[in-house]
């Protein structure tokens, strides 16, 4: 049995029906340890967070700002996904995916607030000022010594899964968009990717830092300037698009229109495997990823930081609404329905004023930001395994595959760091649960005033 065939019933198991009801419950059991802090404390989180963009440093403190840790984290998450997965989210489950991917988002605000308040809880600070955080920090100190081996093996899933996730499927999606629209061959691609992430990852958190808080308002623009255009073409057809997504969602088919006057069938499972799947791996809650970023901030207490995360989530959320409304309402789901993501989000620009080409721009910038922050992802969990005398052999490794990437032939690897990625989800979940009223604790102790004590170092 080859690695691939190995693989696939890995991946089909990480990413199934399963899988997505355990993230949906673990959502909704930290939405009750919290008060349905999404809900009810949303106006707070945003006046703390777009409200109040400032640091707070005190000695127990991070490497960056609050406002810097969230781009980085958000930085790695909108990417590619963010278009083509959900367009591709469509195309599989039909117009309602759309609704079963807000309830994902929803439910995963609460995992994503309580991620970032227990990695700020539990990070730790070295004498030379560095900072190490996320879930392998809060499951080796939340769970205790006994449950290391859990946090090694998030640590050893994250290292492995940033070659593909956060390297080799971005840089492929650059060199795919560059060479298509500009003609760019993939070697050169490859050596920009290369140097550029070479330059960012040798600076450490604060350079990736830096350039997160800069390339995020870029890919925000460039998204706006991609999807409104496109809306307003489509804005007779918007109500009619809301409201399918509402009738479909629960519907065991969808009905099609216009070129095809055929009804299109889509399994019930099917449509929640692709909405709740689309809204799980598209905003990251749950993987425990932007935990890692989460981690540096300078903040007097964790809860301000979980703040972050419920507003890092509202963004992703935005985008990918704004993505798939856009698509529903150019009737162009119904034409590729089961059919290429890639060629169906082509036809949609295709009909923008700046073509297909701008959605080359906007896949290169988006994929750009991703490779950084995950770069970033990679060493933190090589570090945790081996030591600080990794972080540069670790590197140099992900800037050799950012050169690789765009050249394709790593098929193969790509698979297997796909399934690797969802396997973060395991550990980090565990750990969710077991920590919950804890986290329920802080929020409590957070609106009543009282001061956050740090858990004692072992």
């Amino acid at each position: 049995m080859d690695l691939l065939a190995l693989n696939e019933p890995i991946n089909q198991a990480v990413y199934g029906p399963g899988m997505m009801l355990v993230f949906i419950l673990v959502g909704l059991y930290l939405s009750l340890r919290t008060g349905f802090i999404q809900f009810s404390r949303l106006g707070v989180a945003l006046r703390e967070t777009l409200g109040a963009i400032r640091e707070r440093s005190l000695s127990f403190g991070g490497q960056i700002t609050p406002f810097q840790a969230a781009m980085v984290a958000l930085s790695a998450t909108v990417g590619t996904g963010h278009l083509v997965g959900m367009v591709g989210a469509v195309l599989l489950g039909g117009p309602g995916a759309v609704l079963w991917m807000w309830v994902a988002y929803l439910v995963g605000m609460a995992t994503k607030f309580a991620e970032a308040v227990l990695a700020v809880h539990f990070r730790r600070q070295y004498t030379d000022g560095s900072v190490m955080g996320g879930p392998m920090l809060y499951i080796r100190y939340g769970l205790g010594g006994r449950m290391a081996w859990l946090a090694a093996l998030f640590a050893f899933f994250t290292a492995a899964a940033a070659f593909g996730i956060g390297n080799l499927a971005q840089a492929g999606a650059v060199g795919n968009a560059l060479l298509q629209e500009f003609g760019v061959p993939p070697a050169i691609t490859g050596l920009l990717l290369a140097l550029l992430i070479g330059v960012l990852l040798g600076g450490g958190i604060r350079r990736v830092a830096w350039f997160a808080q800069l390339i995020v308002p870029i890919k925000l623009a460039l998204f706006l300037l991609g999807a409104l255009p496109l809306l307003v073409l489509h804005i007779g057809q918007v109500p009619a698009a809301l409201a399918l997504i509402f009738s479909s969602a629960l519907s065991f088919q969808a009905a099609a229109s216009g070129a095809t006057g055929a009804a299109i069938a889509i399994g019930l499972t099917e449509i929640l495997k692709a909405g709740v799947g689309r809204g799980i791996f598209a905003n990251e809650a749950g993987l425990g990823s932007a935990a890692i970023a989460h981690a540096q901030a300078q903040v007097d207490h964790p809860v301000r930081q979980g703040f972050w995360g419920l507003t890092e989530m509202l963004v992703s959320l935005f985008v990918t609404t704004l993505t798939a409304l856009t698509f529903i309402a150019s009737g162009l789901w119904e034409r590729f329905f089961g059919g290429d993501r890639v060629e169906a989000i082509r036809h949609l620009f295709a009909e923008h004023p700046l073509g297909v080409p701008l959605l080359a721009l906007m896949l290169a910038v988006f994929a750009l930001g991703t490779m950084a922050s995950w770069g970033f992802y990679g060493e933190e969990g090589a570090a945790y395994l081996f030591g600080e005398g990794v972080r540069w052999p670790y590197r140099l490794t992900f800037v050799a595959f950012a050169f690789v990437g765009p050249l394709g032939g790593l098929a193969t690897l790509t698979a297997v760091a796909d399934t690797l990625n969802g396997l973060m989800a395991i550990p980090n979940l565990i750990a969710l649960l077991a920590l919950g009223g804890l986290v329920g604790r802080l929020v409590r102790e957070f609106f009543q005033g009282l001061p956050w004590q740090p858990p004692q170092e072992d």
